[in-house]
């Protein structure tokens, strides 16, 4: 049997993961907060076909996704500007990088 390993942000003790952007180009994971992915019932409207648990190969790169999501709400402008928009209600202390296991059929 063959398993992939994968890296998710969760909120500890639950099985809330932060999702993956519903945008074609990828972006806009940060005005996203975490879904319980055992209860479909919970999910944002319109995301019921496309829900995944955003997560990444690599640790680090897990890591880096929390570090930027607790930031903030990032915002752009045409220009290129960049910026971030706090959000009190995320704090590190609540989240963790949780290890997936995908198992592939033979």
């Amino acid at each position: 049997m063959t398993h992939l390993i994968e890296y998710a942000v969760r909120v500890r003790g639950t099985q809330k993961y932060l999702p993956r952007s519903q945008r074609r180009d990828g972006r806009g994971g940060s005005h996203l907060e975490p879904v319980d992915f055992s209860d479909r019932s919970s999910w944002p409207k319109g995301y019921e076909k496309n829900m995944q648990i955003r997560s990444y190969t690599t640790r680090a790169a897990a890591e880096n996704l929390l570090r930027c999501w607790l930031l903030g709400k990032f915002y752009g402008d045409e220009d290129g500007n960049n910026w971030a928009k706090l959000v009190a209600n995320r704090h590190f202390e609540d989240l963790e990088i949780a290890e997936l296991q995908i198992r592939l059929p033979q």
